[in-house]
């Protein structure tokens, strides 16, 4: 998991990245106190949470977290600030959580616990190769759905999702949850990395 984290102090950024490598070990942090810093940091590498202050000189956190977000649709924002008047302004970019300073180590585990897109097996690399077109998902799935003579319709029933989900499957034009993509696998009986080369 890759979590990116923007806090224009730095003692709460030292603190937060200590906090998340108790609550998720394996975390890749990359900590700032610029936003300029993060936002290039952001378009180069894509993170499954970014972790942002709202009130920032340069950028905002509220701005820092759209352009993250056109980058990497998926990315999990949770907002950490002094100012819980930007709750509204948060809620409307669909953010994970919104912590209150000063942010407990339990709070934060509970933001972890509950965001808005899991975070499983899947790298931030899956992901920006996905939405940069080197993976072929959607060539894939077409193939193994084609070999195994199924229109989209039985494939669609058989997933309990919607023939329009499997055409965005299949077109590349929206990439499957973890859960799914296990479910679309065993389905297969093919490893999940062979539907992501």
């Amino acid at each position: 998991m890759r979590i990116i984290i923007c806090d224009d102090y730095p003692v709460i950024v030292k603190n937060l990245i200590r906090d998340i490598k108790q609550i998720v070990p394996q975390a890749e942090c990359a900590g700032f106190s610029k936003a300029k810093e993060a936002q290039e940091y952001a378009l180069k590498n894509a993170a499954d949470v970014a972790i942002l202050d709202i009130n920032m000189p340069e950028i905002s956190g509220l701005t820092l977290a759209q352009i993250i977000q056109k980058k990497n649709p998926r990315v999990n924002i949770i907002f950490v600030t002094g100012y819980p008047e930007y709750a509204l302004e948060a809620h409307e970019l669909y953010a994970s959580s919104f912590l209150v300073k000063p942010v407990t180590a339990k709070a934060l585990k509970k933001a972890f616990e509950n965001l808005r897109n899991p975070v499983a097996n899947l790298t931030g690399d899956v992901i920006q190769n996905f939405y940069e077109g080197k993976i072929r998902l959607g060539t894939n799935i077409r193939r193994l759905r084609a070999e195994r003579d199924l229109s989209v319709q039985e494939f669609a029933d058989a997933m309990g999702v919607t023939a329009q989900t499997v055409y965005r499957w299949e077109n590349n034009e929206r990439l499957p949850d973890i859960v799914k993509l296990v479910v679309i696998s065993d389905f297969f009986g093919v490893d999940i990395r062979t539907l992501l080369r």
